[in-house]
């Protein structure tokens, strides 16, 4: 099995506290994982660490592959070299209980200022990295769309060819953050910590993934998408969520062997132990909106790729380390593609507990079991709003049920193991500001996190 009574924490890099008004891939997620370690956590789960498009939502990003810029430490750029005390301190910022985003708007400026010099001296394996598919595509729009001002690739006015300079800093950008990254994850793994990331199932419209493969995707001649993902009404929203991302042209992706996806899961393999796949529906049948409709009221289900696409990435990858998300009105064919895969299924105990036929006994030994995820309330404002009405009074019974039960992984929300409020929620689904924010100011004392029989 992919876990067997393995403990997680839930908690975005964003949030960690530190110095750089967010948190970071350096020193202060090394001591995050010596905290983990020491509270006998075993797997450390993750958001998806790609840079945002908008809204700083990392589920649109601007390549399913590059990493988050704002994610990469001053202070490890300082220590190589590439940056100056006085510019080191440039970067610090008052600690807060939210990311400093308009603080930040200045740290792209350090950091093409630590890649330019970094340049000069090519740290090696730079040239390798350079050779990547995605890096080349990614640092080529990267380039492109600060010559045009930041606009959607849609919009843009001048076509021509970056400066070499320009490109190769966003290489090196992107060299940085995954140095850093791989040091991040030898330190966990040494410590007998794995971390479970995130891979979002659409690409956003603008981004590189959709500039560079727009035969992948339901586009006009113009580049606009014809069709939007999102789901129909749910439990989050009355008039569904509409997401605005491209859908896949599946049919494409098959006939190029779905090489895309292969490469994309490879990338994600390299920086993570086991990856959560969100909005596994998606893949047996996918909620398809007309483009320019308000709301995702009229959508319909269409297709999915099925299991012809995972026995493609197993043959090219090997047995896939995958978590199904398999929330929301699910079908019989999601159940048996999920079994087919042999995936774990996930089970949140802020939706389980108002079933009133649902039973802990009865989890599924190869579950991912929640007390809520990213998406939920944390569980002290679901209790303030529904768990006391269904006889939950403390965040505890929510965790120790999660860790009693049977469930190969129990995963808390930090902010669970903190027991805050609604003010500390992460994301509220539908609603385009105020999310992703939250941040812990410093890490509490260690507290043994352990599973029960």
């Amino acid at each position: 099995m992919l876990f067997n009574g393995d403990t997680g924490i839930l908690l975005h890099l964003t949030s960690l506290p530190g110095r750089w008004g967010i948190g970071t891939a350096g020193s202060e997620a090394m001591h995050f994982a010596e905290w983990l370690a020491d509270s006998g956590v075993t797997v450390w789960q993750v958001l998806p660490v790609s840079p945002p498009v908008f809204a700083n939502s990392p589920y649109q990003a601007l390549s399913s592959f590059a990493g988050n810029p704002l994610l990469i430490s001053p202070e490890s750029l300082f220590k190589l070299g590439f940056l100056s005390s006085v510019e080191l301190a440039s970067a610090e910022v008052e600690s807060s209980s939210l990311v400093s985003w308009k603080k930040l708007a200045g740290r792209m400026s350090l950091l093409k200022l630590a890649a330019s010099r970094a340049l000069r001296s090519e740290p090696p394996g730079f040239q390798e990295f350079c050779e990547l598919r995605w890096v080349k595509e990614w640092s080529m729009f990267a380039a492109q769309k600060n010559l045009n001002g930041g606009r959607s690739w849609t919009q843009w006015k001048n076509t021509e060819r970056p400066p070499a300079e320009d490109i190769l800093v966003q290489s090196m950008i992107q060299f940085f953050f995954y140095r850093q990254w791989k040091e991040l994850k030898k330190y966990c793994n040494s410590l007998g910590i794995r971390i479970l990331g995130d891979i979002p199932i659409y690409a956003a419209h603008d981004s590189s993934d959709v500039y560079f493969n727009r035969k992948l995707f339901k586009l006009d001649a113009n580049g606009q998408p014809t069709a939007v993902a999102g789901v129909p009404p749910d439990y989050f929203s009355a008039t569904g969520q509409l997401w605005g991302n491209p859908v896949y042209d599946w049919e494409s992706c098959a006939g190029s062997e779905f090489n895309w996806w292969t490469e994309r899961m490879s990338a994600a393999l390299q920086l993570f132990d086991a990856v959560r796949i969100d909005h596994f529906r998606g893949f047996a049948e996918y909620w398809e909106i007309p483009a320019g409709e308000k709301t995702a009221v009229n959508g319909k289900w269409v297709k999915g790729p099925g299991i012809e696409l995972f026995r493609h990435l197993e043959r090219a990858l090997g047995k896939l380390p995958v978590v199904a998300e398999d929330l929301g009105l699910i079908t019989p064919s999601v159940h048996q593609l999920r079994e087919q895969c042999g995936f774990p299924g996930m089970v949140v105990l802020q939706f389980a507990l108002q079933n009133p036929g649902f039973s802990l006994s009865q989890v599924d030994p190869k579950t991912v079991v929640y007390t809520g995820t990213h998406d939920n309330d944390t569980t002290a404002g679901w209790i303030g709003s529904t768990g006391r009405q269904l006889g939950f009074t403390s965040v505890s019974s929510l965790v120790e049920m999660a860790l009693s039960s049977q469930a190969g992984l129990a995963v808390i929300p930090m902010q669970d193991i903190l027991e805050l409020g609604s003010i500390a929620r992460m994301n509220t689904p539908s609603v385009t500001s105020g999310n992703w924010s939250w941040r812990m100011t410093k890490l509490p004392a260690v507290r043994r996190i352990s599973r029960s029989s």
